[in-house]
C-alpha cells in the first residue's frame, strides 16, 4: 500500500551540520593542494605545517582526517562550527584499500533513494559475479534503530558470488546513517571487511559517489587489480540508471512511495526532517525510526 504518512517534503537538497567525504586522504600531496567540488564551492585541500588539512578555498570549510578520508563539514547559513569530529567505523587496518568513484547526474535525494532502493541490486547492477533479476527471491530483514539512522540486522547472503572472496559462513551487516552513509560489514571466522559508500553533493544538480573499501587479507589486496574494472562498471550503471530517472522528472511531480519496498527511502525523508528541527529547536535529533521486518523479492 501507499504510505499516506510519509511527509509530503519534497525539498531535495542534502541535510546541513553533518560530515561529507570530501577527498580520499592518499590524494593530498606533500606541498601541493588538491583540488574537490563540493557543495557548489572548490575546496583547495593541502597539509598544514602539522600534518593536519586545511581548506584554503575563498569560502574555507572545515575539514578533518579520519581513517583515510578528508571529511567536510556542511554547515548552515548561521557558519557554526561542528560540534564534534566525522563519523568513525573502524575499518579493519583503519586503511584505504580500495576506492572508485563517479559523478551521479540530479539532486541529492535522487542518489539517496539509488542507495536505498532494495530492487536497485537486481535490476540496475545485474551482474553474474553480483545478482541478476532471475534469481529473485523472496526475503524478510530485520531493521533496527541506531543513533542516526537504522541497521539490516547480520544475515547470510543468498544471491551474490562475490562474497565467496573472503571464505565461507558469511555473515552480512548493513548500516545507513545521516547524511548518507552506507555501511557493510562483509565478515567471517577469519575476515572482516568494510564496503562505505558514501554521498558528497557536488551541486544542485550532481551527486559523487565512492565505493570504498577497507581490509587486511592478502587475498583481496591480490585480486583487487582485476575487480576495479567490474567496480567501475558497477558505478557506471548507477550513472545510467540516474540518467534515465532525471529524464523522467519532468513525469514524476509526485511520488508514490509502497511499503515495503521504499520503506527506508521513508525513514530517510522522515530523519532528515527530524534532523531539520531538531537543529531549528536546538533540542536533541529523535529518530523516528523503529525495529521493523521489510519483506520484498530481490
Amino acid at each position: 500500500m501507499p504510505d499516506a504518512a510519509a511527509p509530503a517534503d519534497t525539498h531535495t537538497a542534502a541535510p546541513e551540520g553533518l560530515w561529507y567525504v570530501a577527498a580520499i586522504a592518499s590524494k593530498l600531496r606533500p606541498g601541493r593542494e588538491h583540488a574537490e567540488r563540493a557543495f557548489g564551492r572548490t575546496l583547495l585541500l593541502r597539509r598544514g605545517a602539522q600534518g593536519e588539512v586545511i581548506d584554503t578555498g575563498p569560502d574555507p570549510m572545515p575539514v578533518r582526517e579520519s581513517e583515510g578520508l578528508i571529511w567536510a563539514w556542511l554547515p548552515g547559513p548561521e557558519g557554526e562550527a561542528p560540534p564534534c569530529g566525522p563519523p568513525v567505523f573502524n575499518g579493519p587496518g583503519a586503511k584505504v584499500r580500495f576506492v572508485e568513484e563517479a559523478l551521479l547526474p540530479g539532486p541529492y535525494d535522487d542518489a539517496v533513494y539509488g542507495l536505498l532502493d532494495p530492487a536497485h541490486g537486481p535490476y540496475v547492477h545485474a551482474s553474474p559475479l553480483w545478482r541478476s533479476s532471475r534469481t529473485l527471491r523472496e526475503k524478510a530483514k530485520d531493521y533496527v534503530p541506531s543513533a542516526m539512522g537504522f541497521t539490516m540486522q547480520p544475515h547470510e547472503p543468498k544471491n551474490s558470488a562475490a562474497y565467496k572472496l573472503i571464505g565461507g559462513g558469511v555473515q552480512v551487516e548493513i548500516g545507513f546513517q545521516l547524511p548518507a552513509l552506507r555501511s557493510e560489514w562483509i565478515s567471517n571466522k577469519s575476515n572482516k571487511v568494510l564496503g562505505l559508500t558514501t554521498l558528497t553533493p557536488v551541486d544542485a544538480n550532481s551527486t559523487r559517489i565512492r565505493q570504498i573499501f577497507y581490509w587486511e587479507s592478502p587475498l583481496l589486496s591480490l585480486v583487487s587489480p582485476f575487480v576495479r574494472p567490474l567496480t567501475r562498471g558497477f558505478l557506471q550503471q548507477d550513472v545510467h540508471i540516474m540518467t534515465l530517472r532525471q529524464r523522467a522528472a519532468p513525469w514524476r511531480k509526485r511520488e508514490m512511495l509502497i511499503r515495503d519496498g521504499d520503506q527506508l527511502f521513508i525513514w530517510y525523508r522522515r530523519m532528515k526532517a527530524e534532523w531539520a528541527r531538531a537543529r531549528a529547536s536546538g533540542q536533541a535529533f529523535e529518530n523516528p525510526v523503529r525495529a521493523a521486518t521489510l519483506r520484498w523479492r530481490t
